[in-house]
């Protein structure tokens, strides 16, 4: 079953000339300075800022993700493809925020990703019209057989995005959920290298000042409303502990032992 269109397919390894390139836009709510794209029509705003350039790289990331509640769920192709792309999906139940990273290597349903890391920043949040996530992906810019912008962060790069309006996921509740075909979907060009932010620290710390900072552009005038705070919401829990690529923690939990499930390219604590 197809969930993200296989039209995206077609952007592997083309070159564009994109109607829709990434700006500048400062989230009014964390201080956040994003380099993203309002969709008008599907009313979806997808932003990136990325760690000061450092050799070794950084394997992390920021992203903020805002759509209408309305949506059954709204989804996110870091990659610009449906395949082998690191894949996120957002949608609310319960007034709280359901987001987790997926991957497939088809066009199949994409099933939960192990490896990234997600942490949701204070300025995530839902009301009446708009959900809203902002957060810190960690051990994110490179995932089974992809990365982000090939492995150049400075390069240009392509970001796709999805909304499903007719259907919602099978247990809203739970972050895996079964989520049926999207409705419609687009895409648009992100320059890496001017998504690069010497604030970043401050930016995942919360220390970034909102006082006297430029009226938020690109965002739903809606969102004004959202409350600067929410309830803990369920994210992915790292189970990777080794394979090509990753960088992040290589010890399990106790009781629990590193299994390499796909070696060398991916290990897993399991019991």
């Amino acid at each position: 079953m197809a969930v993200f269109k296989s039209l995206l397919a077609a952007l592997t390894g083309a070159v564009f000339v994109l109607a829709q390139s990434a700006t500048q836009y400062v989230d009014s709510f964390s201080g956040i300075t994003f380099l993203g794209y309002t969709d008008p029509e599907l009313d979806v705003t997808v932003g990136f800022v990325l760690p000061p350039l450092s050799t070794p790289p950084s394997n992390e990331y920021i992203v903020q993700l805002v759509a209408p509640v309305t949506n059954g769920y709204t989804g996110l192709s870091v990659g610009g493809t449906m395949a082998d792309s690191l894949l996120f999906t957002l949608w609310p139940y319960d007034n709280e925020i359901i987001l987790g990273p997926r991957w497939t290597s088809g066009y199949v349903l994409p099933l939960a990703y192990a490896g990234p890391q997600i942490t949701l920043l204070p300025s995530s949040a839902v009301n009446s019209t708009h959900i809203r996530a902002t957060f810190r992906c960690q051990n994110c810019t490179t995932w089974e057989d992809g990365s982000l912008g090939n492995g150049d962060l400075t390069s240009d790069s392509v970001v796709a995005y999805v909304v499903a309006t007719t259907t919602q996921p099978s247990d809203p509740a739970d972050v895996d959920s079964v989520i049926q075909e999207h409705d419609d979907f687009d895409f648009f060009g992100l320059d890496l290298s001017s998504a690069h932010s010497d604030s970043y620290s401050s930016y995942i710390s919360g220390s970034a000042t909102t006082s006297a900072v430029p009226t938020t552009t690109g965002l739903p005038s809606t969102t004004s409303s959202i409350p600067s705070t929410t309830s803990s919401a369920p994210t992915a829990v790292q189970t990777e502990c080794g394979g090509t690529g990753y960088t992040g923690p290589t010890v399990c939990a106790s009781g629990l032992t590193c299994v390499a499930v796909s070696a060398p390219y991916y290990s897993q604590c399991q019991s």
